[in-house]
């Protein structure tokens, strides 16, 4: 695996019936137990649809959920020891991305703090579709969907989406000539 989400990327990539983007990216998506109880099992039980939409995923194997090991616990405590604002969940999501070193796909600006403090490589759901686009596993139409339907669902400001847009549009000139 190449990559681990948090529970809130899969919620909102459910949502708008976008959770395609994470395979295509990245092949099968990592997840931990505390995620999956997040988004399928809690979920399920507030009646969510994306809830069901995930489900579907793991079942596909789309989305894996991972097994923690000793050393990814340890190292979720000391980093929740130094940072108790976050969930022990992101905790541990991090910690899996550092021990595996793959690339976590994390909404939470405090966690993406400490991914970065530790030296994970991380990305925001409101580049994925860029990222996809330059890697050549997305159309720019296919991109240009996701940057505004990823940015309302984010409630992303206009001028970011408008600049990300503007990006796509760059890169779909420049390897036309």
């Amino acid at each position: 695996m190449k990559a681990i989400a948090d529970a809130s990327s899969l919620i909102v990539l459910s949502r708008i019936d976008a959770l395609w983007l994470l395979k295509r990216l990245f092949g099968a998506m990592a997840l931990i137990p505390g995620v999956e109880a997040e988004t399928v099992v809690q979920g399920k039980a507030r009646g969510y649809r994306d809830a069901l939409r995930i489900e579907d995923a793991i079942r596909d194997k789309d989305l894996v959920v991972i097994t923690l090991t000793d050393a990814e616990k340890h190292m979720a405590v000391s980093i929740r020891r130094s940072a108790p604002a976050l969930s022990a969940t992101d905790c541990q999501t991090i910690a899996c991305a550092k021990e595996r070193r793959i690339v976590l796909v994390m909404e939470e600006q405090r966690g993406r703090n400490i991914a970065l403090a530790h030296g994970v490589e991380y990305m925001i759901l409101q580049v994925l579709p860029l990222h996809g686009l330059i890697g050549g596993q997305v159309s720019f139409e296919e991109c240009d969907d996701m940057l505004l339907r990823i940015g309302r669902a984010m409630h992303t400001d206009e001028a970011v989406i408008t600049v990300l847009r503007a990006a796509a549009g760059e890169i779909r000139r420049l390897r036309a000539q």
